[in-house]
């Protein structure tokens, strides 16, 4: 084999390995910006979820707060029902004597 064809094959292959350097190369900044991309996107995700995880927490203690109101709205109904036959009782025994 003579030099120039030896000088030949080095020169292409070194071409072939700086391209390939240079496709790798941007395949990483790719997969990097990518990675980024979608790490923003959980971010916000994660405080979405974050958000709607306190609007529950909030409602979940507004329905015990009004579950705690209708329990006590009905407890004092039942005081003044009791209180109205007690009444109604006494009302009777009056009408009875007189």
């Amino acid at each position: 084999m003579s030099i120039g064809l030896i000088i030949a094959i080095v020169v292409v292959a070194i071409a072939i390995l700086a391209l390939v350097a240079v496709f790798t190369q941007r395949a990483k900044k790719r997969r990097e910006l990518e990675r980024m991309r979608l790490k923003e996107r959980a971010g916000g995700h994660r405080h979405e979820s974050e958000i709607h995880a306190s609007k529950a927490a909030e409602r979940e203690e507004e329905a015990r707060e009004a579950a705690e109101r209708a329990r006590e709205a009905a407890e004092r109904a039942e005081r003044e029902r009791e209180l109205a036959d007690h009444h109604g009782d006494k009302a009777e025994n009056l009408e009875r004597k007189l």
